[in-house]
């Protein structure tokens, strides 16, 4: 018997870590969804010789359910679309949209400067 993440472990998770956010595809209307939200951290990026020095990027990132955009009737997340962060008070582009093969995407964001 397969589990069933989205039910098991996805929703339960959002129900206590989400945060709301307002999803502004870059086709169609806004619309509000619950995400998990990860303020910016550091990643080491491979340098593509052994002797070039290291590099490192910094991104946000939200945890999103794909059962939340189906059961909508909406688009999954792709890149370029838009979200607004009501407690960071920030608009964010989506940079990269990484599935995790258990029903959700990691969401990697770029601030959008005003």
């Amino acid at each position: 018997m397969s589990v069933d993440w989205d039910s098991e472990l996805l929703s339960p998770l959002q129900a206590v870590f989400g945060d709301p956010v307002n999803y502004r595809p870059a086709r169609g209307a806004a619309f509000d969804i619950s995400g998990i939200f990860d303020r910016p951290y550091t990643q080491e990026v491979e340098p593509l010789d052994a002797d070039d020095p290291g590099i490192n990027t910094t991104h946000a990132v939200l945890g999103v359910r794909d059962g939340e955009f189906i059961a909508a009737g909406r688009a999954l997340p792709v890149q370029g679309d838009r979200l607004y962060v009501p407690k960071e008070n920030t608009v964010f582009v989506v940079a990269d949209v990484q599935p995790d093969s258990h029903g959700g995407r990691k969401l990697v964001l770029n601030r959008v400067k005003a």
